[in-house]
């Protein structure tokens, strides 16, 4: 049985220039998982004081993350789809691999049609968040059967919402980190950061910190190191209200460590595939909070990866994203794998 598998993400915008990130941002504000805001007032905010303003900043932005290949989640994520592909085909598994964006392209709706005229029996889809948590997860399952209906085309189905605890995962999480020199007991520092969510999303019952807390203590245990000897934080909140978001912030945390001489090593186990979070952030936003305003690094290479270190000490210690490693794609063709043998695909 044909299967075909959507392994799906949250978006860029066409180029970094204002109009396109408009446009981008504009879908992507505009989801209803995204703010839960009553609409008339949302949407006044989005197009009166956010659009008018974000399209330019981000545009700085993303413009430092750009390069000749486009946007890095993008291309990154393509990489990885191909190589998905060809380490199941080769596993004997009759598979079409493809990647998706809730917002932007390439778009679900085009990938389901593909796969429809490629004669695919049944679907599996995988937003590649390994830790779920309801804004970006069920916006790529929203997003997944919006187009199902576009399409008009729905043929069984399985949806894998996340793979924290995954055991090729977490081997590989804490490999990076021991490959890069890490040594609990000459006092290194570990912080995995991981994307806030908003509090008023686990109090609806969101378990994101639930997983985010066991990836921590399995990352722990295979370093052979206190999982309380970690510092789980989170970034990139949005607004002007940070208590409203999950806590402690990796910016606080590491500004507060500003005074020790400790390295940090820093992972973003929530990011699979490096974008703004960590391209720009990290070295823009991070480095300078743990080392001082003048400890901005270069620009990300052009493959999409930043430096291990990103200043002139060595004192912050980035551990990469697994990106299209051959490493992650035999992760993603592992979960998969547990997946695709089901026999209850579901509607």
């Amino acid at each position: 049985m044909k299967t075909g598998i959507i392994i799906a993400n949250t978006g860029s915008p066409a180029s970094p220039e204002p109009d396109a990130i408009e446009s981008y941002l504009r879908e992507f504000l505009m989801d209803d998982r995204i703010c839960q805001m009553p609409r008339p007032l949302w949407k006044w905010l989005v197009f009166r004081h956010i659009l008018p303003k974000r399209k330019f900043t981000s545009a700085e932005r993303y413009r430092f993350i750009w390069n000749e290949n486009g946007s890095p989640l993008i291309y990154l994520q393509e990489r990885l789809a191909k190589a998905v592909g060809k380490e199941l085909s080769a596993g004997g598994e009759d598979v079409v691999v493809r990647s998706a964006m809730s917002y932007g392209q390439p778009a679900i709706a085009s990938v389901l049609r593909e796969m429809r005229d490629a004669g695919v029996e049944r679907l599996v889809l995988l937003p590649l968040y390994p830790q779920s948590a309801y804004s970006p997860t069920l916006a790529v399952i929203d997003a997944f059967n919006r187009a199902r209906k576009e399409v008009g085309w729905r043929p069984p189905c399985c949806i894998i919402d996340n793979y924290h605890d995954n055991a090729l995962y977490i081997d590989e999480m804490a490999r990076r980190i021991r490959d890069l020199g890490f040594d609990a007991a000459s006092g290194d520092r570990l912080m995995l950061s991981f994307h806030a969510i908003p509090l008023k999303d686990e109090r609806a019952g969101d378990t994101y910190r639930t997983q985010t807390r066991e990836t921590t203590r399995l990352v722990a245990e295979r370093l052979g190191i206190d999982p309380a000897s970690v510092t789980v934080s989170y970034q990139s909140v949005f607004g002007h209200n940070p208590k409203a978001w999950a806590s402690p912030l990796s910016l606080d945390v590491l500004e507060s460590w500003r005074s020790q001489d400790f390295r940090v090593f820093f992972a973003c186990p929530g990011f699979a595939i490096d974008c703004l979070e960590t391209m720009y952030d990290i070295p823009q936003e991070m480095v300078p909070a743990l080392e001082g305003a003048g400890a901005k690094p270069a620009k990300p290479a052009i493959d999409g990866s930043i430096s291990n270190t990103l200043n002139t000490n060595g004192r912050f210690v980035w551990v990469p994203c697994l990106n299209d490693s051959q490493e992650h794609v035999r992760i993603i063709a592992d979960v998969l794998r547990r997946n695709i043998g089901k026999s209850a695909f579901g509607d």
